[in-house]
Formats: C-alpha cells, structure tokens, sequence
C-alpha cells in the first residue's frame, strides 16, 4: 500500500505543474525567456499557446499605441478627414515634432503613431475622436472591457508612466489580436517607414522608420548558438514600447506553417527583447496547428416544415470552430451535436433556430447558434401577417364564440323551462288521480 502511495505522489509532484498554467497555455516551462510576463496566443482561436505570468499587472508603455489606433479606426469612417493641429498639449518622448498651424490627415496621424510611436499624436488623436483626451481614454476602456480584457486600465493614449495605466500580458495579446481584425491596421503595423513633406510651419522633411526591428534592423543577434539576422521576414507587426518601469515591450506577430500567432512580450531588456519575442513565435509555428472543427459553408443543412410556403427551413452555424493543437495531438476528439428549437413561423433570415454543440472528449466546450438561411413563412400568412385583416378576424371568431355561448345558454334555459313545466304538469296530475 505505501509502495501504491509512493507512486501516485511521485506522478502527482511530476505532472502537476504541467496542468498549473494560465488561459490554457499549453506549457510554461519549456522556454527560457528573460521578459518577466509573456504570454503567446494563437490568433485564429484566441487560445493561449504559453504564459509567464500572463495574468500579472504590468505597465504596457508605447504597446498602449495598438489599442489606441483601433478606438481611432474603429471611431472614424473616413480617414482622409484633415485634422488642424492647434492648442497642442506638452508631452514627453517620442514625437512627431507637430507644430501649431499644420494639418493632416487622420490616416497620416496614425501612421506616425504606429510606426514612429509618436506621443504627440496619440494627444492629438485622443482629443479629436474623444472630443477630449479623458473621454478617448473612457472610450479606451470601454472597448477594452467589451472584448474581455479585465484586468486592464487605460489613464491616457500614449502608456508613458502612470500609475493607474496597467494591463496585463493575456490582455495586451487579446487587444492585438482584436486590432489585427482591422485591415488598415494590419497595413499601418506593417510599414517599414513613412514620410512627411515639408510645411510651413515646420521646413524639413520628416521620415521615420518603424521602431519594431523585426521589420526593419540590419544587425544580427544569438539565436540558438547561431548569429541571425534580427529582421524575421514572417512578422508583419505589431508595436513596441519602452519605459524605465515597463522595460522593453513588444507585441509581435506574423504567419508560418499556416498559422498566426501573436506574442506580448513584457519587461524584457534591449538585448533580449527580440531573442525572447522570436523564441515565442517559433515556439507556436514549430508546435501547433489549428485545426477547423466547424465549416459553416459545409454544415448547411434543411428541416422539412409543415404548413409553410417554403416547405423547409434552411439553416446553418452563425460562425466557423477552429481549434490550436500540438502537433502530436489529434481532433479525434471532438463530437457535433446539432439541437433545433421549436419552430414557430414566420422565421426571417438570420433567426436563431437552434445551437450547434461541440464536444470534446464528450465534454461541451462551445456552443454556436444556429441561424435561418431563408425565410420560412406559413401558407396562413396572408390571415397571421396581416396586422389589421387579423385583428379582425380575431373579432368575428370572438363574437362568433360570444354568440354561440349565449345560444347554449338560452338553450339551457328553454331546457330546464321544459324539464321544469313538464314535472310541474306531472305533479298536478298525480294530485288529481289521489282525489
């Protein structure tokens, strides 16, 4: 029995840290990186591939830009609006040296806060779209907080040093990956440099080249016992940052192996910023593979309905199931089950009539609604979807009914008259014949 005991304990010490992990994360311990938080998520998914640290408050400094740009985008539709540079705020760091009296574009804004990091603009920006930079922050917030980043607070646009300004690296990774949806992001992240001819109120012209190396440096680092070029051909953004209470913050992504991924890498150092970064990002195309589960264009299907135009209901899932898996793993495991509600008319195109279910190992994991392809109407429509021509039919069938009530009723009555007048008769006959 202690032998049974001894054994069960020592496989317990052995693979319990294997199962203490964050979001998900496949494994903590397997890299070796300097960064104090990081975590690498897969994008299709939103799984979290590795974390260190992943829930831990951070400072994020200039990766702030990323959630910044998206509240910009997300806010104006027409990015050729030309914004009038005047009552310009003071403010540290990197700037894009605007001068009272310019004018650009908001298009042109962004790209120097996402490529140049300039702080200068983030205000400008702010203030713009926000109508002041407390409200762009609040709307900062908001938006963090809608996609499920909880444990993030924004206290301006730009990340320089403030207390109240933290997030966490799960949540930095999950804003990433919701600016990436963004197409004009993913453009603005990816430019190497951009240019800004001469003004008036400022004569030279301004070039900036975009501050993440991974796109742009021409030196080499240590990667694996191997000088290799820092510049990594597979990224296509995303944004860096530094303070002295942050460190060096990057948030990196890019497609190998048909996967994307993206890494928040958090208080790293000058030399080891991109070693760490582009060890995390190797890690999730040499391990994984996503794998769809879900096709929502190959899982239509048809329900035969009774008493309709259209004699059936054509439906399918509202969204695609993809899954990240280790490369020594299977989707064997996984099982569809498909559950219809009950079906009232009229149906419109894109109701809810049902969920699909899938499981894992027998065990629910996601749930997608299931939407009408058609409209499903009954061939009563013409009476049931006619607002008035029902009502009034709803009258007559009520005044039918009130008057066969009360038909019943009075022939109830004459009955029991009848019944009533017959046993009258009956006793006075029966008086007679005793006298």
């Amino acid at each position: 029995m202690k032998k049974i005991f001894s054994f069960v304990l020592t496989l317990l010490i052995t693979f319990l840290p294997v199962f203490n992990t964050n979001n998900l994360s496949f494994a903590d311990s397997e890299l070796n990186l300097t960064a104090e938080y990081a975590i690498l998520m897969d994008y299709e998914t939103g799984q979290v591939l590795y974390s260190k640290n992943g829930n831990s408050k951070l400072y994020p400094a200039s990766t702030t830009k990323a959630w910044t740009a998206y509240v910009v985008l997300k806010h104006v539709n027409d990015l050729n609006q030309v914004v009038e540079i005047k009552d310009l705020p003071i403010v540290d760091g990197s700037s894009m040296y605007l001068k009272e009296g310019e004018a650009f574009t908001v298009k042109e804004l962004l790209d120097a806060l996402l490529i140049h990091s300039s702080n200068d603009v983030a205000m400008v920006l702010a203030k713009y779209v926000g109508g002041s930079v407390e409200n762009f922050v609040n709307m900062m917030n908001d938006e963090a907080k809608s996609i499920g980043a909880e444990n993030t607070h924004f206290n301006n646009p730009h990340g320089l040093p403030d207390e109240n300004h933290y997030t966490t690296a799960y949540d930095m990774a999950l804003m990433a990956r919701k600016a990436m949806d963004n197409k004009i992001f993913r453009d603005i992240v990816n430019t190497k440099s951009v240019k800004y001819p001469a003004t008036e109120a400022y004569p030279y012209e301004r070039y900036f080249e975009n501050t993440n190396q991974f796109l742009t440096s021409r030196s080499k680092m240590n990667y694996k016992g191997q000088e290799i070029d820092i510049k990594y051909d597979v990224v296509d953004g995303i944004k860096t940052g530094y303070t002295d209470a942050a460190g060096k913050c990057l948030l990196s992504t890019g497609v190998k192996n048909n996967i994307r991924v993206i890494s928040a890498v958090f208080k790293s150092t000058v030399d080891d910023l991109y070693l760490d970064s582009r060890t995390l990002l190797d890690y999730g195309f040499d391990n994984f593979y996503v794998k769809e589960i879900v096709d929502k264009d190959d899982f239509i299907k048809n329900k035969k309905v009774f008493l309709s135009k259209e004699k059936k209901l054509i439906y399918q899932p509202e969204a695609n199931y993809s899954v990240a898996l280790s490369n020594d793993s299977k989707a064997d495991d996984y099982s569809i089950k498909t559950k219809l509600d009950n079906i009232k008319l009229p149906i419109k195109e894109g109701d809810k009539v049902g969920t699909l279910e899938i499981y894992k190992n027998k065990k629910l994991e996601k749930s997608i609604d299931l939407v009408a392809k058609n409209d499903v109407t009954s061939i009563f429509a013409f009476f049931t979807e006619n607002k008035l021509l029902y009502n009034v039919l709803k009258i007559i069938l009520l005044i039918v009914l009130l008057v066969f009530i009360v038909f019943i009723i009075r022939k109830v009555k004459r009955k029991r008259k009848k019944k009533k007048k017959k046993n009258s008769a009956y006793s006075r006959n029966r008086r007679r014949r005793k006298h």
